[in-house]
């Protein structure tokens, strides 16, 4: 008999935010907490295998915690750090009752909001499949990691009441990327070569498609790329990765349009062009299928928190 498999859910980040209020951050699809102490109704939250809508980074501060992601198991101390890109399955196996985590949260969108260009999400390479999620930090990295989500925390309350507050975050935001970035130089490790060939394949399409999404959104070309069937490799994804092949290049494609929509000096028919659809209508309507939104209303929206 073939066993089920998981339960998985999707937390958004603002739906997420609305059941733990006392946490709530007053900027959209970010939030950044400091020795948050895991309370029951958190773990239980969290006990089941969930996907998001928004990237993760926590650090355990004290206590020990077993969390899943992708299904194996990870066992945390104090000084461990975890980096969970959404796509990833993951829930709270157990913690120990003096358990607490600094953390940071933020979506894709807050990434676009503020205009962070494509060589800056370049920055946080150690959150692909290429690499392991948990690091075990030194005493004093782990020290620079908390001040660095202490800053955050501190620029996200003051963002809606300082004249400048967006402002500062944003640059905190830069710092803290590239203050992890120079950390994973000695902390990111390469996946096992023990991957299976099925977790190996969407490491490979993933990254063939971040190359090649702009000219290239044919699962055909991909697989002779990949030197298997389209169906083969159509199948390997959303067994793998919980996302269908075409999900997984609509995703690459909807970040860099967001980007380029940040850019006043675009046009909305040059964005289409840089992306290679065959007019802006055509663009138009993909962009407002997966967003609910015009390319001009969202770029609006960009303008209007300014």
């Amino acid at each position: 008999m073939t066993p089920k498999k998981p339960k998985t859910l999707i937390y958004k980040h603002a739906e997420l935010a609305e059941k733990m209020p006392l946490r709530k951050s007053p900027v959209a699809g970010f939030s950044a907490d400091v020795n948050m102490e895991l309370l029951l109704p958190d773990i239980d939250l969290f006990k089941f295998n969930f996907r998001s809508d928004f990237l993760s980074l926590i650090m355990i501060e004290a206590g020990e915690m077993i969390l899943a992601i992708n299904l194996e198991e990870i066992h945390g101390t104090a000084g461990s750090l975890l980096l969970i890109n959404p796509d990833a399955t993951k829930k709270i196996v157990s913690a120990t009752p003096d358990s607490s985590i600094s953390i940071v949260n933020f979506t894709l969108d807050f990434l676009a909001n503020f205009g962070m260009l494509k060589m800056e999400v370049d920055l946080m390479e150690y959150f692909s499949l290429k690499y392991l999620p948990h690091w075990k930090l030194e005493p004093q990295d782990s020290v620079l990691v908390h001040k660095q989500i202490q800053e955050l925390h501190n620029r996200s309350e003051d963002a809606l009441t300082h004249p400048y507050g967006s402002k500062l975050l944003h640059h905190a935001f830069y710092i803290f990327l590239y203050e992890m970035a120079a950390l994973s130089k000695k902390y990111a490790q390469p996946v096992s070569l023990g991957r299976s060939r099925k977790e190996n394949l969407l490491i490979n399409f993933t990254q063939l498609v971040k190359s090649q999404f702009k000219s290239q959104r044919n699962l055909e070309s991909y697989a002779r790329s990949l030197n298997v069937t389209a169906k083969h490799l159509s199948k390997t994804v959303k067994e793998t990765s919980g996302k269908t092949a075409g999900e997984i290049i609509d995703d690459f494609v909807l970040l860099e349009a967001r980007l380029l929509l940040d850019n006043p000096e675009l046009s909305i028919q040059e964005i289409a062009n840089e992306l290679h659809f065959s007019d802006q209508s055509f663009f138009g309507k993909f962009f407002k299928r997966h967003t609910g939104v015009s390319p001009k209303q969202y770029r609006q929206s960009l303008q209007d928190r300014i």
